[in-house]
């Protein structure tokens, strides 16, 4: 049997979304590499997207214990859910909260707004997150485990950062080492909500308890190593980072979804929408590109596949007009994994786009990993950063400033000049399987210095 590493994780299946597939890989090719993996995890998160089709992914044998959780927040998705059962049942896929915009029934569109309104209170009352009432039974739930069968080492993903807490404790009670890892920067992070003075000293104490606990700290971003190393210097060397990626198996029997306009260019936006800036500025550079370019009205079709917020939709409404983008552009709402696969399979390049602010750098993007595995051409708007950098080193890459100007003028070259698919990743450095030996062999190394 090989050595047991407790994945404590908030975002697992049947929860859905790009920011479930970093820790759903390592668990499921963890194996591979000699890490037998235990995951503790919410039996009823209260993150309202939920794609069921994941949980065929899980190998049967795994080992899953599934927790209570007194998240505030459960509560109106908890309600969406039961008003959503109809659709749930037919599409595999539970509505998310922020989907009910203008076009969504009164009764689901009034839930929303009181659920904003619940959330923004449970917001201010509860520190680091709102998942905090989950971490005594993830506690709980990992030493019964280890009682039960002992584990050789810790492994949390975040965000939430509660699951790095509650790493932290088990870590504490049972001796054995930790490997904390941040998909995204907690302190210094753009799109976070601004925090009190006394929850910004409150936020740095506690992120200087996890790193100095932890015997490694994982940074799926390059950049966030770095700011890590310069913030505790003398702990530089537990810094190390594994980027995220893709998994080519994912797309056995995938069809590639048949295109929406026969001979047309069909490029696809795979992946939820939260900011409605820098959508703005991509559907302002097509309808520059388009009035330049008439010609082009008829081939371009470009899809947005993902969850849509409430200010992205109303982006979208003022674009899916009749004497704008109407016809050209499209909103399908998230779908269920193979079916987004699908639709990435069958585009002739895929869309990247991430807003023009200070600390976007350090944001690459989940999906754009995802992306290699199509051998597509990506077209990344996006500020300069580690993201903006691994799209230019594509073949098949085309970048642009987040401005309607530069947008149409890269909108252009794609399609007058349209790269040749090749492979994106000729030396697997973000196949899935490859990433996942990475972390075991941080596992081993930190399992070998604590029993030296």
């Amino acid at each position: 049997m090989g050595r047991r590493v407790l994945v404590l994780t908030y975002f697992f299946p049947p929860v859905g979304g790009v920011g479930v597939q970093r820790t759903l890989k390592y668990v499921t090719y963890l194996p591979r590499w000699g890490w037998e993996p235990v995951v503790v995890a919410p039996g009823d998160p209260a993150f309202p997207v939920r794609d069921r089709s994941l949980m065929a992914t899980l190998a049967p044998d795994l080992e899953v214990h599934r927790t209570a959780s007194l998240e505030p927040g459960r509560l109106p998705s908890v309600a969406a859910r039961l008003l959503s059962r109809r659709r749930s049942k037919s599409s595999g896929v539970e509505i998310d909260l922020t989907t009910a915009s203008a076009r969504g029934s009164l009764p689901l569109r009034v839930l929303r707004k009181l659920s904003i309104l619940w959330n923004r209170i449970w917001a201010v009352l509860l520190f680091p997150d709102g998942v905090i009432a989950w971490m005594p039974f993830a506690v709980r739930s990992g030493l019964m485990a280890h009682r039960r069968r002992p584990v050789d080492v810790i492994y949390s993903s975040a965000a939430p950062i509660s699951t790095h807490l509650a790493a932290g404790l088990i870590k504490r009670y049972t001796g054995r080492p930790w490997v904390a890892d941040f998909r995204d920067p907690w302190i210094g992070n753009p799109f976070a909500a601004p925090l009190s003075r006394p929850k910004r000293w409150m936020q740095r104490r506690m992120e200087r308890w996890i790193v100095e606990r932890a015997d490694r700290v994982i940074v799926a971003v390059d950049l966030m190593r770095v700011q890590f190393a310069e913030r505790y210097p003398d702990l530089a060397d537990k810094f190390v980072h594994i980027p995220n990626g893709y998994d080519r198996s994912d797309l056995i029997g995938i069809e590639p979804a048949p295109p929406p306009r026969p001979g047309g260019f069909h490029l696809l936006y795979a992946g939820s929408l939260y900011r409605p800036k820098e959508l703005e500025a991509f559907l302002l550079g097509v309808e520059r590109l388009l009035a330049r370019r008439p010609d082009l009205r008829q081939r371009l079709k470009v899809d947005f596949v993902g969850r849509v917020n409430e200010a992205n939709a109303r982006v979208a409404a003022e674009f899916d007009r009749p004497e704008r983008l109407a016809g050209i552009i499209g909103f399908e709402g998230f779908m269920p994994r193979p079916m987004a696969l699908a639709r990435m399979a069958g585009a002739d390049a895929l869309l990247q786009l991430m807003p023009e602010m200070a600390g976007a750098e350090i944001f690459v993007g989940g999906k754009l990993g995802e992306y290699l595995a199509f051998d597509r051409p990506i077209l990344a708007v996006m500020p300069r950063g580690e993201g903006r950098q691994l799209v230019e080193g594509l073949p098949t890459g085309i970048v642009a400033d987040v401005e309607p100007g530069s947008v149409a003028d890269a909108l252009e070259r794609l399609l007058d000049h349209t790269p040749v698919h090749s492979p994106a990743d000729p030396t697997g450095q973000f196949d899935r399987v490859n990433l996942a030996g990475e972390l075991a062999r941080e596992l081993d190394r930190v399992v070998a210095k604590t029993v030296g």
